[in-house]
């Protein structure tokens, strides 16, 4: 139409939010779902924030959560073109407040102590449920 004009929007590369890395090139993909998988998430700050709530996520992609083992470019054996990994830039494990670490990153007192829980999924909720028992004076969680 004469006096109109057509303008296509500049798009940018994806890029990972503050706190992530970008893992491997643009559509690199770990195949599978990994640890966890969520949908409706409109926005890779919001897939980070879900991500910074778990201890066992390490990256996303899409909103698909990654463990430690496929936050590697090796494990990128797939393809997603235009979708970006970012894997969480972690800091070495700190004790929640009230806690002291004892000994090095990785050691470990072997057995289940005074109890074992599964599904804990943070430090903080981990030393609240040691807390709330008088026979527990220290615990560890990882991955």
């Amino acid at each position: 139409a004469p006096g109109y004009v057509t303008c296509k929007k500049n798009v940018l590369p994806p890029v990972c939010p503050d706190g992530y890395t970008q893992l491997g090139n643009i559509g690199d993909d770990v195949p599978g779902y990994g640890v966890g998988h969520m949908k409706g998430i409109r926005s890779k700050a919001e897939c980070a924030a879900k991500c910074n709530d778990r201890d066992d996520c390490q990256g996303k992609d899409d909103c698909v959560f990654n463990g430690l083992e496929d936050a590697t470019t090796e494990r990128q054996t797939g393809r997603a073109p235009g979708y970006v990994t970012c894997k969480k830039n972690v800091l070495p494990p700190v004790c929640p407040d009230g806690y002291t670490q004892l000994g090095n990153i990785g050691d470990d007192v072997p057995g289940y102590g005074v109890g074992h829980m599964k599904g804990i999924r943070s430090k903080a909720e981990c030393a609240a449920k040691c807390n709330d028992r008088d026979d527990c004076a220290a615990f560890e969680q990882g991955k």
